[in-house]
């Protein structure tokens, strides 16, 4: 599964399936990645960080962590 289907399927019962598709792909773009494949993990590691900034005001500082671990389960 590449990197913003995944982020978007996390996302999706916390924010509904067309704002988590449209966060997990306008910050997959924003940061680089894009389709399958390796990604540098330094990469993976500031979109992981922005993702969990951005979730914050949602769910709150500890539910955000996790979800923002969520995302890259596998990936790394």
């Amino acid at each position: 599964m590449d990197v913003p289907t995944r982020i978007a399927q996390v996302l999706t019962p916390h924010l509904g399936a067309n704002t988590a598709d449209a966060v997990a792909r306008h910050l997959c773009a924003k940061h680089g990645v894009v389709g399958e494949g390796p990604v540098d993990p330094a990469i993976l590691t500031a979109l992981q960080e922005t993702i969990r900034r951005g979730l914050v005001a949602f769910v709150g500082a500890d539910r955000a962590d996790e979800l923002a671990q969520l995302c890259f389960r596998g990936n790394r």
